[in-house]
């Protein structure tokens, strides 16, 4: 995700701004976060069941589900009423980064991050935590104010009260993400982030073992994008990856699972005998498989709608039934439920300036083709 950070870091700044007081209220009929969010169940507590949303087939094949909200997502009724009808898991998107929960050297923002809480409680939803450390969304204080002497101890008060704020109510975390980047030309394959700058790749297994420290019962992911197609870079980027991991394990460092962001276009391929060799590799090492970010782009593809929703629906299916053939992969996480909200319009936009239509329902919060084939990936056939 790091390839379209000049939009993605205004939508996070635009993000920071939307509220100054932790807790719940309303929201504004423009969608922006003005004061508490009332969080308090208008059906009922579990939440309303549904006979055949997407969480239904994931449930009886024994698969973990869920989507991605951002803030917007949030203040969108209809939107997470769908959420609830067809998401088993809340995913928080577009925050949790440095830049929004630790926006001065000694200063903690949680605001959105309570709200999505606050309302992922209130109809009985579990929740992903974000990322802990990554070399994206820093704060403006960090360069001036972190040095190789305290960037460790700037780490270890982070994560400490990042997850300590959420001890034991999150499904997982990510304490560390996206720190391999083949190009950036290290032997290791490493990133060469200001983490990597400061303090050596040991970075990594520090944040691991924080982490664990904060809170010990958590699970604990690497998450990774870039793993899933069948190209050169990808294949050098499952190389390193797995080489991270096996060396993370190597030391004895507490991770649990691989997390697969799979951000895919509609045209690429998807090789099921390497991306599940790559798969065994993973599992043999003791850990699970997450997918973390699920999306299907489809820039590539014609104006033409029908034509474009099958190029999609095709390449959820091809790609989900490929990942959920192997039993170390126990979660799917769809990055957002609707067109109508979705990062890729901003980020991976068409050329011919149509609404993109990259997720299962679409603007109007209807199933599309992708819908079924989710379903029907999830349910075997």
């Amino acid at each position: 995700m790091d390839r379209f950070e000049i939009d993605r870091r205004a939508f996070m700044r635009q993000l920071a701004a939307m509220a100054a007081v932790a807790g719940t209220a309303a929201c504004s009929s423009g969608g922006a976060l003005t004061g508490p969010i009332n969080t308090t169940p208008t059906t009922g507590n579990p939440p309303p069941t549904t006979n055949d949303g997407m969480v239904v087939s994931a449930r009886a094949r024994g698969v973990v589900f869920g989507c991605g909200l951002n803030a917007a997502g949030l203040c969108d009724a209809a939107l997470i009423a769908a959420h609830v009808r067809e998401s088993g898991m809340c995913a928080p998107i577009a925050q949790g980064a440095w830049a929004q929960t630790h926006p001065g050297p000694a200063t903690w923002d949680f605001t959105i991050m309570d709200a999505l809480w606050a309302w992922a409680q209130s109809v009985n939803l579990p929740m992903r935590g974000t990322h802990l450390v990554w070399h994206s969304n820093l704060p403006a204080w960090f360069a001036s104010n972190v040095t190789s002497a305290n960037a460790t101890q700037y780490m270890q008060d982070h994560i400490v009260a990042f997850m300590g704020r959420y001890k034991g109510k999150f499904h997982s975390w990510n304490p560390v993400n996206e720190a391999v980047l083949p190009g950036d030309g290290r032997p290791d394959g490493l990133r060469n982030s200001p983490w990597m700058q400061l303090l050596g790749p040991q970075y990594i297994s520090q944040a691991f073992m924080f982490a664990a420290q904060a809170d010990p019962a958590a699970t604990l992911v690497y998450n990774e994008f870039g793993i899933e197609d069948d190209s050169a870079a990808a294949d050098r980027k499952r190389q390193f990856t797995l080489q991270l991991l096996q060396n993370l394990k190597q030391q004895g460092v507490p991770i649990h699972a691989l997390g697969m962001q799979s951000h895919i276009a509609a045209n690429s391929s998807i090789n099921a005998t390497k991306l599940t060799a790559f798969m065994n590799a993973v599992a043999a090492l003791g850990l699970k498989i997450l997918i973390t970010e699920l999306d299907v782009k489809d820039q590539s593809l014609p104006s033409d709608i029908a034509t474009r929703d099958a190029g999609v629906a095709a390449q959820y299916h091809t790609y989900l039934s490929t990942v959920l053939a192997h039993p170390a992969v126990n979660t799917v996480v769809l990055w957002g439920l609707s067109d109508r909200n979705t990062w890729l319009t901003g980020q991976a936009p068409r050329t011919d300036g149509l609404p993109v239509r990259v997720l299962p329902l679409d603007d109007q919060l209807q199933r599309k083709p992708a819908w079924t084939a989710i379903v029907n990936a999830l349910s075997g056939r």
